[in-house]
């Protein structure tokens, strides 16, 4: 595509809390070609056995798992800081957080590995009724 990197835009927040509205809408109305590389696109790559993996929420659902999560982390962003290298758009719809059993600090880990591209880091916000109303109707609860 071109020496020049493509943009990393990184979509932070809870689940629920509209990043993959906003991705979408990122990738059709965007200039250019624009990659989702986020959470849910590695969490369907990763093999049932070390699901959530990547999706480990808050509350040690799966302490057994929490070894692989910085690495894959890690290797998510290997992807998106190749895409972008390749001149390709990347916007990332995460939900970094460091309440496992111990700080994994992925979040640090991760920011160097991207150090030197064009990377922004957005906090995708919403009110909490909100939140639990999308929760509510796509899983059938409204709290985790």
């Amino acid at each position: 595509m071109g020496e020049t990197p493509g943009q990393i835009i990184v979509l932070n927040g809870c689940p629920r809390a509209g990043k993959s509205s906003i991705a979408a809408v990122i990738q059709e109305t965007f200039d250019g070609v624009w990659m989702n590389l986020g959470v849910d696109t590695f969490m369907k790559a990763t093999p049932e056995r070390f699901q959530p993996g990547i999706g480990l929420r808050p509350g040690g659902e799966r302490p057994d798992l929490e070894p692989l999560v910085k690495t894959l982390y890690l290797a998510m962003y290997q992807s998106i800081a190749a895409h972008s290298r390749l001149g390709i758009h990347v916007v990332v719809d995460a939900t970094h957080h460091d309440n496992y059993s111990r700080p994994l600090n992925i979040l640090p880990a991760c920011a160097q590995v991207v150090s030197g591209l064009p990377v922004l880091f957005v906090g995708v916000r919403a009110p909490i009724d909100v939140i639990m109303e999308r929760r509510k109707q796509t899983w059938g609860w409204g709290y985790a």
